[in-house]
C-alpha cells in the first residue's frame, strides 16, 4: 500500500471517528441550579426586563422559596428571577417548551424580553413555547415573576419557584400525555383498559403517525404491545382513545397492602422513525361506593390516616425527595393508610411514594373558608386548577378521589348556624359536574364543616353529587357525624379532619382525652370508613391563634419532626385492629 492511501484511510477513518461523536440532542436541558433573584421595588417592571444587566441581583436556588431566607422570610409580594442559558445549535429544528412544576402563586415570564404569559396557581404545572424566540448557539435571558400576595387558609403561603424548571425539547410531533384506565371487572373476570392519547403537531403539514405501546410488568416483561395509526391535522392537536379488555389473572392488582405497578412505553413511529417516546407508571384497582362502604378491589375498606402540610422549616414547601420519605414512612408507621393530605395538588415526589408504598390519596384544589374569592358556580379559574391537576396525576393509582374545596361557609351566622352561601353551593355542584368530566373513574368529593350544623340541608349541601363524604371536626366528632348521617343517609362518611385543640410544644403535648375517646369510637360506626388527625406535623403560620413561635402546634412531631408524647398515642389508636 502506498503512503498516499495510508493517508486517505487513516483521514477517512478520523472523519469516521468524529461523525459518531456528534453531540445528541437532549430531551431537555435542566433548569434547577442557581437563579439571581430580587424584590426590587425601587425600579419598574419594564426595567427590569428591559435591562437586567442593570440589576444588584441576590441568588437563589431553584427549587427553593425565598421565605427560607432569613432576608426575605416575611417578605410578600412580587420577586425576580434572572438566568441567561445558552441554547445549543444542535436543538435548532426541534420543538422548545419552558416548563415549570410550579410556581408560587402568580407568575409571568418572559425570554429575551418578550413576554410569555402568565400563569395563576402555586401548585400545578404550566409551559410557554420558546421555539421562535431563542437565539440558537448564544446566551438567551429568561425572567420570572413570582407574586405570593394571594393566600389562602392557615398554611403559609411558601413563595417562588417551588418545583424543577427544564426547557423540554421535542420533535415536530409530541405526545403530550396518555392516559390509562385499568378497572377490574371482578364477576367477568376481566379488565377493562382505556389508553387516552393526547398529540401536538407543531408543523404546517398534515402528520401521520403510528403510536407503538407497550405495557411490562415489574421485572420487564411485556404483557401487552399494540399499534394504533393516528392522523394529525398541521398546527393542531387531537386526542385518541383506544379501549381493551385483559383476562384478570394475568395481572396483580394495586392495594394497600401490595402495590403493584406496572409501566406503559408508547413512541411516536413517523416513517418507521422513533421521533418521540413517553413512559408512565400505573396500577390496576377498583375503587367504588356501595351503600354506605367504601370498596377497593370488591373489598370493604376502613382506612385512618393524618393530614401533612407540605412545610419545613429549611425546605419550604419544596418536598425534597428524603424528607417526603421519611415523612411518609413515618405516617404510615403510625397506621396511616388514607387521607387528603393537604388543600392543594401534591408534590411529585409525595404521589410517587404513595404509588409505590399503597398509601391511599384524596387530592384537593386550594379554595378554602369564608367568603373565598374562587368559590362561585363555573368558576373558570378552578376549573383550569382541577383540569391541570387531574391532567397531571390521571396515572397515579394512589389517588383514588378529587375534592373541590375545603370548609366554605358564610361569614354571617354564628358558629352553630353557618351553611353554605348560595354562590358557594354553586360553586361545588359545578365543580363536581366538571370533575365528572375529567374523571369517571375516581371518588368525587368535597370536605365539609356545615353538614352537620343546623340549617344544613339539601338546599345547601351537595349531597347527592357526592361520591364520599367528607367532613371536618374540631369538637365532638362523633356527634358531628351522627347528625350528618342523620341528615344525609346512605353513604360513607370520612372525618378528613380531627382534632379539639393544638396539641402543643414538642417533646411533651400530648392528646387530648376527649379526642382519644372520639377516635376509637368513630370506629364503631358501620357508615365512618376512616378519620385523618390534623395533623401529622407542626408548620409555620400567620393565621390567628398561632404560637408566638409562628408555627401551629397540632402536629404529633413538631416543624423539626421531633416527637411528641401524642405520637405513640394515635399510633396506639391507628394501628389497633378497628
Amino acid at each position: 500500500m502506498t503512503a498516499f492511501y495510508r493517508v486517505i484511510i487513516v483521514f477517512l477513518g478520523l472523519f469516521a471517528v468524529c461523525a459518531c461523536k456528534q453531540s445528541p440532542v437532549p430531551k431537555q436541558i435542566a433548569l434547577n441550579g442557581t437563579w439571581e433573584f430580587s424584590i426590587k421595588k425601587d425600579l419598574s417592571e419594564d426595567s427590569i426586563i428591559a435591562a437586567p444587566s442593570q440589576i444588584a441581583w441576590d441568588t437563589l436556588a431553584v427549587p427553593a422559596n425565598w421565605d427560607t431566607r432569613e432576608r426575605y422570610s416575611a417578605y410578600r409580594g412580587k420577586a425576580y428571577y434572572h438566568r441567561k442559558i445558552k441554547i445549543p445549535k444542535t436543538v435548532q429544528g426541534k420543538q422548545l417548551l419552558l416548563q415549570f412544576d410550579a410556581v408560587y402563586q402568580t407568575t409571568e415570564v418572559w425570554c429575551n424580553g418578550k413576554k410569555l404569559g402568565k400563569h395563576v396557581g402555586g401548585y400545578t404545572p404550566f409551559e410557554f413555547n420558546i421555539t421562535d424566540l431563542v437565539q440558537y448557539g448564544e446566551e438567551n435571558v429568561i425572567i420570572v415573576s413570582a407574586d405570593n400576595s394571594y393566600h389562602r387558609g392557615a398554611w403559609w403561603p411558601w413563595g417562588g419557584i417551588s418545583r424543577d424548571v427544564r426547557i423540554a425539547i421535542y420533535d415536530a410531533v409530541r405526545l403530550k400525555y396518555q392516559h390509562i384506565t385499568a378497572v377490574p371487572n371482578f364477576a367477568k373476570g376481566t379488565i377493562n383498559f382505556a389508553v387516552k392519547y393526547a398529540l401536538d403537531n407543531y408543523t404546517f403539514s398534515e402528520k401521520n403517525i403510528v403510536l407503538q405501546s407497550a405495557i411490562t410488568n415489574s421485572e420487564g416483561d411485556t404483557i401487552w404491545k399494540k399499534n394504533t395509526e393516528v392522523a394529525l391535522p398541521k398546527k393542531g392537536s387531537v386526542e385518541k382513545e383506544i379501549v381493551f379488555k385483559e383476562a384478570l389473572k394475568k395481572y396483580d392488582l394495586w392495594h394497600v397492602n401490595h402495590p403493584n405497578l406496572y409501566q406503559i412505553t408508547t413512541s411516536i413511529l413517523q416513517e418507521d422513525k422513533r421521533v418521540g417516546e413517553l413512559t408512565d407508571h400505573f396500577g390496576i384497582r377498583k375503587i367504588e361506593v356501595k351503600g354506605e362502604q367504601l370498596f377497593l378491589n370488591n373489598e370493604p375498606l376502613y382506612a385512618d390516616g393524618f393530614n401533612r402540610v407540605h412545610d419545613h422549616p429549611n425546605y419550604g414547601n419544596t418536598e425534597p425527595e428524603a424528607l417526603v420519605n421519611a415523612d411518609m414512612e413515618d405516617i404510615k408507621s403510625l397506621g396511616g393508610k388514607f387521607s387528603r393530605l393537604m388543600h392543594a395538588p401534591l408534590a411529585k415526589s409525595v404521589l410517587e411514594f404513595c404509588d409505590k408504598s399503597g398509601y391511599l390519596l384524596l387530592q384537593e384544589i386550594p379554595v378554602w373558608g369564608t367568603d373565598d374569592p374562587q368559590s362561585f358556580p363555573d368558576n373558570p379559574q378552578t376549573k383550569k386548577w382541577l383540569s391541570e391537576m387531574i391532567t397531571r396525576d390521571y396515572n397515579h393509582p394512589s389517588v383514588v378521589g378529587w375534592s373541590v374545596g375545603n370548609e366554605l361557609r358564610d361569614s354571617v351566622n354564628d358558629w352553630a348556624n353557618i351553611t353554605l352561601t348560595k354562590a358557594q353551593f354553586g360553586y361545588i355542584n359545578s365543580m363536581l359536574d366538571y370533575v365528572a368530566q375529567l374523571d369517571t373513574t375516581r371518588l368525587k368529593t368535597y370536605v365539609s364543616l356545615t353538614s352537620y350544623k343546623e340549617h344544613a340541608s339539601l338546599e345547601n349541601e351537595p349531597y347527592q353529587k357526592l361520591d364520599l363524604m367528607c367532613l371536618n371536626s374540631y369538637g365532638d366528632a362523633v356527634e358531628a357525624v351522627k347528625r350528618t348521617h342523620q341528615k344525609f343517609p346512605g353513604k360513607p362518611i370520612f372525618v378528613s379532619e380531627i382534632g379539639l385543640k393544638q396539641i402543643g410544644p414538642a417533646p411533651e403535648a400530648t392528646l387530648d382525652s376527649a379526642l382519644i375517646i372520639q377516635l376509637q369510637e368513630l370506629k364503631e360506626l358501620p357508615y365512618v370508613v376512616g378519620s385523618a388527625l390534623w395533623s401529622y406535623n407542626d408548620y409555620r403560620s400567620d393565621y390567628k391563634g398561632t404560637p408566638t413561635s409562628g408555627f401551629r402546634e397540632w402536629g404529633v412531631v413538631s416543624e423539626k419532626r421531633e416527637k411528641k408524647k401524642a405520637y405513640k398515642q394515635i399510633q396506639n389508636i391507628y394501628t389497633a385492629n378497628k
